[in-house]
């Protein structure tokens, strides 16, 4: 009977280990995280976006 006893305490210390590093990542995600300030280099300002114009859509064979 011991070790259901073991188990259960086990099962729990990883239930509030779980607990406790989501409710960490929740609140860093609010201040901002490692990954996204590794992606910021990569990241264009707002008015230097490219549009690329639509191109006319080819038919195989031309008509004549």
């Amino acid at each position: 009977m011991e070790v259901f006893a073991v188990t259960i305490f086990v099962s729990l210390m990883f239930a509030v280990l779980f607990a406790a590093l989501y409710l960490a990542e929740r609140v860093q995600r609010r201040r901002g995280s490692i990954e996204q300030d590794a992606l910021l280099p990569l990241d264009e300002p707002e008015g230097a976006r490219m549009t690329v114009p639509a191109s006319r859509p080819r038919t195989p064979f031309p008509h004549d």
